[in-house]
């Protein structure tokens, strides 16, 4: 009996180290899997990102305004401006999404390329439209203020310098010719002028002033082109008619005889370029065409305008003064002084010569 005891107590025995090891096993097991999970957690615990750059962020904002005041720009002058709207829409949603400081910079370089893209289509639409708006204007007032010529029946629209075959048409080669946005600025540049200048003209079509006395349209163009001090020529087109300043005051005043409505004498702030005391005019014309001239001898020449147009003497006429642009019958009798100038502004002799004196290089000559 005594050994059956001493049995079963070691049996017994036996079992409670083994349940002891199986318990000590698996808090061991349950220990290890705990670590490891921590671990993973840590892992994948997220890293905090670097703030974007703010100088960045702030190119960013000063480029989207930017966009949209040339997207504006380009809406104002009527054209489509659908596509950039979108391209903006777009890169503003993109800089919402970007997370880091290079992100931002590629989208912000797209959206520097699309400003580049959209400044010659814009420029563009201004300067056609503005053109177009010279155009209709030229065309609307001519058609209801005219010159009827006795001289050879025919009637005249006035204010013709300011049409296709003046300076309108004159936007028209630069917008034909334009490729760069420098180019698109000069023909911009010049509309606006031609236009200021168109409505001066209208202004002072209607002013009673004797054209020898300062007209208030002449103070008005000097001070819009920054010409109110210093020496100035101004030509007032409606009037056939010079009238010369020196710090806003008037000195001299002639009558004048400018372009005729084929090859007028084109409007706008110009200077004097050039002076030639004496010199020989030469037709760039065959001669047969009915602007050919032979070679002319002129005492006082001051180009105010690159491509032949110049103040100077014409001692083939007589008569200056209104109407004497169109074809005409001047008192002196001389076949060439039938009609108005190639583009020049003609003065007598004596008048030339004291403009010459007068003005120098750089002279502003205001033509309206």
């Amino acid at each position: 009996m005594e050994n059956l005891l001493k049995i079963y107590l070691n049996r017994r025995s036996d079992i409670l180290i083994c349940m002891l090891l199986t318990c000590l096993f698996a808090v061991s097991a349950c220990g290890g899997t705990d670590t490891r999970t921590l671990s993973s957690k840590k892992a994948t615990q997220s890293v905090p990102l670097p703030p974007i750059n703010s100088s960045l962020t702030e190119q960013g904002q000063q480029q989207i305004q930017t966009l949209q005041l040339w997207i504006g720009l380009m809406q104002q002058y009527k054209g489509d401006t659908s596509k950039y709207q979108q391209e903006l829409l777009n890169t503003q949603q993109q800089f919402t999404l970007d997370k880091t400081t290079s992100e931002y910079a590629r989208t912000l370089q797209t959206l520097n390329q699309q400003i580049e893209a959209i400044k010659v289509p814009a420029l563009h639409s201004e300067a056609t439209d503005l053109d177009q708006q010279l155009l209709a204007q030229a065309h609307a007032w001519g058609a209801s203020h005219t010159f009827h010529d006795a001289y050879n029946g025919t009637t005249y629209q006035l204010g013709y310098e300011y049409g296709t075959n003046g300076v309108a048409g004159w936007t028209q080669d630069d917008l034909s010719s334009a490729q760069t946005v420098a180019d698109y600025q000069q023909a911009v540049s010049e509309a606006s002028m031609f236009l200021n200048s168109f409505q001066a003209y209208k202004t002072n079509a209607s002013d009673k002033t004797p054209w020898d006395q300062p007209h208030q349209t002449d103070f008005q163009m000097m001070k819009h082109y920054g010409d109110t001090q210093g020496k100035v020529v101004v030509v007032s087109l409606s009037e056939q008619a010079m009238r010369v300043y020196d710090n806003g005051k008037l000195v001299k005043a002639f009558q004048v005889t400018t372009g005729r409505p084929e090859k007028p004498s084109p409007p706008g702030a110009w200077q004097v370029e050039e002076k030639q005391a004496p010199t020989v005019f030469k037709s760039d014309e065959p001669q047969d065409s009915p602007y050919w001239y032979p070679d002319t001898p002129i005492t006082y020449a001051m180009l105010y305008h690159s491509g032949g147009y110049y103040i100077h003497d014409s001692w083939w006429r007589d008569d200056y003064g209104p109407n004497t642009q169109f074809p005409h019958l001047d008192s002196g009798g001389d076949s060439f002084s039938f009609d108005g100038s190639h583009g020049c502004i003609n003065v007598s002799t004596a008048n030339a010569g004291w403009i010459y004196d007068f003005v120098g290089l750089n002279t502003s000559v205001v033509i309206y």
